[in-house]
């Protein structure tokens, strides 16, 4: 039981470096525009039945124990979508999304990805793209998906996404389901789900939405994970002494 209680132990503490490490990821990113902070969920491992098979005078009696876990582990990730507060830039390829919504990029191997990130540039063949250089996706006026070329770094976005002086507006993708995407990037996602379409969003130009990060939730948390940390290293300690302690005297006899 010492064995199995040091490789339980272990193991929680390995869900603590993970959970750790989620957290730092989160504060790190606390400046990043349209960033969403994930939770790490953490279950209990299945349980297995116990039994003493070596009772009796002929070993042929079974005594029921009870159950046995061998810990926890970590079960999934789950992204908190919750809209970040919107922030004036006053830079004509800064965008935010007012609402439910995100932009829709291009991305390699023809994937299409989704952002709350609006904070765009100009490429040098005048793509409106984003910061890692994927086009930004827009729709023409016969509904065709297209990316979106500007005339230099001044133009106007209508709150509908409606490019001045074109026939395109900014696609914007709206999604029942937001529990299946896929983090690709710091802020990019991919995902199966459908697009029910643009939604209530509005698009306001000069404006980039920040990170929904809560900086004094992510320190409570640190300090948790740290002094659940601390009650594991003691745990290991002293179950590590009582294994030498046993192993020891069992030499000595």
């Amino acid at each position: 039981m010492i064995i199995r209680s040091l490789y339980n132990v272990t193991r929680q503490m390995n869900v603590l470096q993970k959970k750790q490490e989620n957290n730092s990821a989160n504060a790190a990113n606390v400046n990043t525009p349209g960033f969403k902070y994930q939770d790490l969920i953490q279950r209990t491992m299945e349980e297995f039945d116990v039994y003493n098979r070596a009772g009796g005078r002929n070993n042929n009696r079974v005594q029921e124990l009870g159950t046995i876990n061998f810990g926890t582990e970590i079960d999934g990730a789950v992204t908190n979508f919750t809209p970040g507060v919107l922030k004036e830039t006053g830079i004509a390829t800064d965008f935010a999304l007012d609402g439910n919504g995100f932009f829709t990029l291009s991305l390699e191997n023809g994937e299409t990805g989704y952002t709350r990130n609006g904070n765009f540039k100009i490429s040098g063949d005048g793509r409106l793209v984003t910061q890692e250089g994927y086009p930004v996706l827009g729709v023409n006026g016969q509904g065709g998906v297209e990316e979106i070329f500007v005339a230099g770094d001044f133009f106007e976005v209508r709150e509908d996404g409606t490019i001045s002086g074109s026939d395109q507006r900014l696609l914007i993708s709206n999604f029942n389901n937001t529990q299946n995407f896929e983090l690709r990037g710091e802020t990019i996602y991919v995902t199966g789900e459908a697009s029910i379409g643009m939604g209530d969003a509005s698009v306001r130009q000069g404006y980039i939405e920040s990170a929904n990060v809560d900086m004094g939730a992510e320190i409570v948390k640190m300090m948790e994970i740290s002094r659940e940390f601390q009650a594991n290293q003691r745990a290991l300690t002293v179950l590590n002494d009582t294994l030498q302690k046993t192993v020891n005297e069992i030499g000595r006899n």
